[in-house]
């Protein structure tokens, strides 16, 4: 139907009711159009009976000839328990041959319907971005409606892609329940997943209408409009689902109201779904930083109170959270056990596999004086948490501080450097990187560090690191740069001087590693 066409069918509500006489009966004039009008009266009127309507307007008496094409046999009651009977007339004469008069007053009354139409625009536009607050833009565009086309209740639908559901956190009367549907099942998942508007007059003869939620609130749907929200781009972000409309039934003019507000509906909507992941952004980095302050506190402090050893150790994660893990821990015998880990992949996922390593060595470490067989088993429990899906290269270490014998199993860890007197030493695997395969084998192997000796720990995120021009810092490097460190500085410094020349090197590109070194020094 063209919009002409659909306008000499519509007809324009007389608010309030303008008072008229069809015959000798009063009458009120509910609305009125080209073709035809609706009465509001107190006495029954008989169908097919023709008529003449009369009322004034501005100061002019306009009588027109009709046709009553629709009646109520009885009467409905009015909220102060007045009957009330309903009919529908059909103007007989063509339009251009009723009264001057009528056509003036139809203009009139749609130039000011279009003006109302506008401020209802523009007041509803206001209320609708008044909030991002998903709560407030809810109830904002529920009101809207509620407010302009007379419903009892109403849902507003946001769609989640990632998860192809819709949802919705206020449903009318049921405040605080979230509502999700998957896409194309019900009304409303039927409506955004085609796109198209979706009229009901008799709810529960349509299938697709579920009736749980009236069962579960004592709510009885009798009639539904559901239409989508799309926004400038034509790409559905919401569904508005209207119930029970409270005067006459759903219809083009609705729509049409709707069609009008969209683009405002889907612009707040876009706008508090970036507010719920601004939010839930700012909620995970909270998160992490937690996370962050409880993995710092999971690093020990070097022990000072070993006779014969200097101990320092630093650790610069990547991420809020990393995968790098250094211990130190207290053996029998005054022996002192050295950790260094690092575990596939970075941030939370890694931290969580390094926590439960460090718990189960700590725990097994001082038991276990086999420091092969301690391996295997942080190897088999890696492997039944992960299955083989994270792993992490480990050095363990069982040191002797009044001999200077060092034990050790590097399970495909950074071979660290022993540096005394004849140089730069590397202490090469002894086994597979944990968590790889069920029953890896692993070696025990020993060295002795002579007094003044040091004993370098790192993990790849120094010889990884890569300058903006993408040039590692490599082995070579870090070699040298371990030597010269430890030839002229105090333990307690080398760590911050060494990670401090890593990071010069790559000149403010983005570090895609975490940096960990730990430094023990036999006096």
């Amino acid at each position: 139907m063209g919009s002409q066409e659909r306008r000499q069918a519509e007809r324009i509500m007389l608010t309030p009711p303008l008072a008229g006489r069809l015959h000798d009966q009063d009458v009120r004039i509910v609305d009125i159009g080209p073709r035809g009008t609706r009465l509001e009266h107190d006495e029954p009127l008989h169908a097919s009976d023709p008529a003449r309507l009369s009322f004034f307007w501005l100061g002019d008496e306009i009588s027109l000839d009709c046709l009553v094409a629709r009646s109520d046999a009885e009467p409905h009651r009015s909220p102060d328990g007045v009957s009330i009977f309903n009919s529908g007339l059909e103007f007989r004469p063509p339009v251009d041959g009723r009264p001057s008069q009528f056509r003036r007053m139809l203009s009139s009354l749609e130039e000011r319907e279009e003006i109302e139409r506008l401020k209802t625009l523009v007041e509803a536009s206001k209320l609708i971005n008044s909030s991002i607050e998903p709560d407030a833009l809810f109830e904002s565009i529920l009101s809207v409606a509620r407010n302009e086309l007379g419903v009892e209740r109403g849902t507003l639908y946001f769609v989640d892609e990632a998860s192809r559901e819709i949802w919705a956190k206020i449903a009318g009367g049921l405040a605080g329940r979230e509502i999700r549907l998957p896409m194309g099942k019900g009304i409303a998942g039927t409506v955004a997943a085609t796109g198209e508007h979706i009229i009901l007059h008799d709810a529960y003869a349509d299938d697709r209408f579920d009736r749980s939620l009236d069962s579960s609130s004592g709510f009885r749907t009798r009639s539904m409009l559901c239409v989508p929200i799309k926004n400038r781009e034509g790409k559905v972000v919401g569904v508005l689902q209207l119930l029970n409309k409270t005067r006459g039934s759903f219809g083009e003019r609705d729509l049409q109201f709707l069609d009008s507000i969209s683009d405002h509906m889907a612009i707040a909507m876009e706008n508090a779904t970036l507010h719920l992941q601004l939010l839930e952004k700012q909620r995970m980095e909270r998160e992490l930083q937690l996370g962050r302050e409880i993995q710092s506190g999971l690093f020990p402090s070097p022990p000072s109170d070993i006779a014969g050893i200097e101990i320092a150790a630093m650790s610069l994660p990547c991420y809020e959270v990393g995968g790098d893990y250094y211990d130190f821990i207290e053996l029998p015998q005054g022996d002192l056990g050295l950790a260094i880990g690092d575990v596939s992949g970075k941030g939370v996922a890694a931290a969580l596999i390094m926590s439960s390593v460090q718990a189960a060595l700590r725990v097994a470490a001082p038991i276990e004086p086999d420091i092969a067989m301690l391996m295997a088993r942080l190897n088999a429990l890696l492997f039944r948490s992960a299955r083989g899906r994270k792993y992490a290269t480990f050095f363990f270490g069982r040191f002797t501080p009044s001999t200077g014998e060092l034990r050790y199993v590097n399970a495909g860890h950074n071979p660290p450097f022993l540096v005394d007197a004849g140089g730069v030493r590397q202490l090469l695997s002894t086994g597979r990187p944990v968590g790889i395969l069920p029953d890896s084998p692993f070696e025990e192997a020993m060295v002795r560090l002579e007094h003044g000796s040091s004993l370098v720990l790192y993990t790849d995120g120094l010889n990884e690191a890569g300058d903006p021009e993408e040039e590692e810092f490599g082995m070579e490097r870090l070699e040298s740069l371990v030597r010269q460190t430890v030839a002229r500085d105090e333990v307690a410094a080398m760590p911050a001087r060494i990670l401090d020349a890593i990071i010069r090197f790559e000149r403010g590109a983005h570090a895609t590693d975490d940096k960990t070194i730990v430094i023990l020094r036999r006096t």
